[in-house]
């Protein structure tokens, strides 16, 4: 986006004639006209005071790649927090207490209907409970990030 089509969309979104934004540069209205048509280009100075007016950057007023590495920092932000979600749930199955559920889970169905050892009926549960501390701990370490 030139120069000029820059200042024109900061002054709409400020709601500002170009008449009223002459006013605040003490320049006229052709002034800021010319410099929206790219016609001609502001001096250092208004430069200055336009990017304090409008709360911009000088980089952003006048080079194209400004805009375009915000578009780049927004989506590699989007990215990383899809990476973390991911790399939770990837970390979370991949994690021994998850399986130990599954298993402890079939293993209580499998003595249940076939050996009734209250021993082996015991340890799965012992085993179930010790995976239930470590999913809880695994599940708070993600969710504070530790």
């Amino acid at each position: 986006m030139a120069v000029g089509d820059k200042i024109a969309k900061l002054r709409r979104e400020q709601n500002l004639t170009q008449e009223q934004f002459a006013d605040m540069l003490k320049v006229s209205r052709q002034s800021v006209s010319k410099w929206e048509l790219d016609i001609t280009y502001p001096d250092t100075e208004k430069l200055i005071r336009i990017s304090k007016i409008f709360n911009c950057s000088l980089d952003y007023l006048l080079k194209d790649e400004v805009e375009r590495m915000d578009n780049n920092i927004a989506t590699a932000n989007e990215e990383l927090k899809e990476n973390k979600i991911r790399a939770g749930v990837l970390t979370y199955l991949s994690f021994p207490p998850f399986f130990g559920w599954i298993v402890g889970i079939i293993s209580l169905k499998f003595q249940r209907d076939h050996m009734k050892n209250k021993v082996q009926i015991a340890l799965t549960i012992l085993g179930m409970l010790f995976s239930l501390i470590f999913t809880g701990a695994m599940i708070a370490g993600f969710l504070f990030e530790l």
